[in-house]
């Protein structure tokens, strides 16, 4: 299981990624900051089905893939502060 972990001015976020998707989200969250769009292929929190998020990287301040071998809380995944 991995995640990603967006963080803005006053924001942070974290998503599971799909697991087949961990290299294509590590390569595109090297846009941190750029005035670019991107997708990231995250796991739905309601329904655990393949999904993408479009991140506006200029409102990134800073991204990270992390893997993790624990299970997690259920809702713990989206926005949050």
């Amino acid at each position: 299981m991995a995640y990603v972990m967006l963080y803005g001015v006053g924001w942070t976020q974290r998503w599971q990624v799909a697991h087949e998707a961990v290299d294509s989200v590590q390569a595109e969250i090297g846009r941190v900051g750029r005035n670019e769009t991107g997708r990231l292929a995250i796991l739905d929190p309601g329904t655990s089905r393949p999904t993408n998020l479009v991140v506006a990287w200029q409102h990134v301040a800073a991204a990270v893939v992390l893997q993790s071998d624990t299970n997690e809380v259920e809702g713990s995944t989206g926005s949050y502060r």
